[in-house]
């Protein structure tokens, strides 16, 4: 299919007011709201596309004709966290219904002021091995690269419209935090540095890497570059397993792995300059599935997650193993010396 001239979720220049994104059409509606599970506690929402959205491709995972986001929700609407709102995309083989299964055990511990939503990917399954991927499989992306782009560029236009919706709840985009992990992970750190015009808090990237289009920023309607706002209060953070070779053939610590890459970059536009904070951290021995979050390997990377949305160390989260990744590099500098 050829390319898309929509306008749905189109950036906004900083000095917007309102930072509301031009909505393709007239037929724009609120989410709405139901109990998901009176065990859970969740609040289901949902966020259907104007109906003059047209995807720019058709291929595997392909989204529906209408298309309509459910977002699993730890507060009910006009009741959002003070804090701040977690917003966190799954990955490629999860779900939301996932994180609602640890919500529900009471092994996914939020803290207090602060709300958790789980957005679902609209997108239907790959061949039989993905049931709601938000992108075909990543061992694809070097030989369909432009099937990876139209779907990223559909994926961050879509996510835009559904957080236009959420900064409504949470008090403005600043109140929101991009989180995820695999694809998801991918997905918000995309947003959070050149897919959403206006500054949010941050973003926390779990077994994640850069996609195409934050290595390379296109000109357009669906991209910005970042602003000198967000080089000072833009919050990046990355955690990923030692052994996670997932998306380079390397482990993300070493020269061409995802985190020099992603900080290559990132300290390329504009930001790190001069900050003396950690923003990278690996759990020793995990791989990429085994970091989590999920139902299998339990709840632990959401108390990395959520002491570093706190300004605590994830090094001292609770969590066993967790090592920031300075450290590991600056002892292999020491030992090659």
């Amino acid at each position: 299919m050829g390319k898309c001239s929509s306008k749905a979720g189109c950036a906004v220049p900083e000095t917007s007011a309102q930072h509301e994104p031009v909505l393709l059409g007239r037929g724009h509606h609120r989410g709405v709201g139901m109990k998901a599970s009176a065990t859970s506690g969740l609040v289901r929402l949902t966020y259907p596309m104007p109906t003059d959205f047209q995807p720019k491709t058709d291929k595997d995972p392909a989204l529906p004709k209408a298309v309509e986001v459910t977002v699993l929700s730890s507060s009910v609407q006009g009741h959002f966290g003070e804090k701040g709102t977690i917003v966190f995309l799954h990955g490629a083989g999860g779900s939301a219904e996932d994180y609602e299964k640890l919500w529900a055990t009471g092994d996914l511990a939020l803290p207090s002021g602060f709300t958790i939503v789980f957005v679902q990917s609209p997108r239907g399954s790959y061949e039989q091995s993905l049931k709601t991927p938000w992108l075909q499989p990543s061992k694809y992306w070097g030989q369909r690269p432009q099937t990876l782009e139209w779907q990223v560029d559909d994926d961050v236009t879509i996510l835009k419209h559904v957080l236009w919706e959420l900064q409504r709840e949470a008090g403005g985009y600043s109140k929101l935090w991009l989180c995820g992990r695999s694809q998801g992970a991918c997905l918000s750190l995309l947003l959070a540095v050149a897919g959403v015009g206006p500054t949010v808090a941050g973003a926390f990237v779990i077994a994640g890497a850069a996609l195409p289009q934050l290595l390379d920023i296109p000109s357009g309607e669906t991209y910005t570059q970042p602003s000198q706002q967000k080089f000072g209060a833009l919050r990046l953070g990355f955690y990923s397993g030692e052994v996670d070779d997932q998306f380079t053939n390397r482990h993300p610590g070493e020269e061409g792995g995802t985190f020099p890459v992603l900080r290559k970059r990132l300290t390329d536009l504009g930001f790190f300059s001069g900050d003396q904070e950690d923003h990278f951290w690996l759990k020793k021995g995990a791989g990429h599935s085994s970091i989590g979050p999920d139902s299998k390997y339990g709840a632990d990377a959401f108390k990395v997650l959520f002491a570093f949305v706190q300004h605590q160390d994830p090094a001292t989260a609770g969590v066993q193993d967790v090592i920031a990744w300075r450290d590991v590099s600056a002892k292999a500098r020491l030992v090659s010396l």
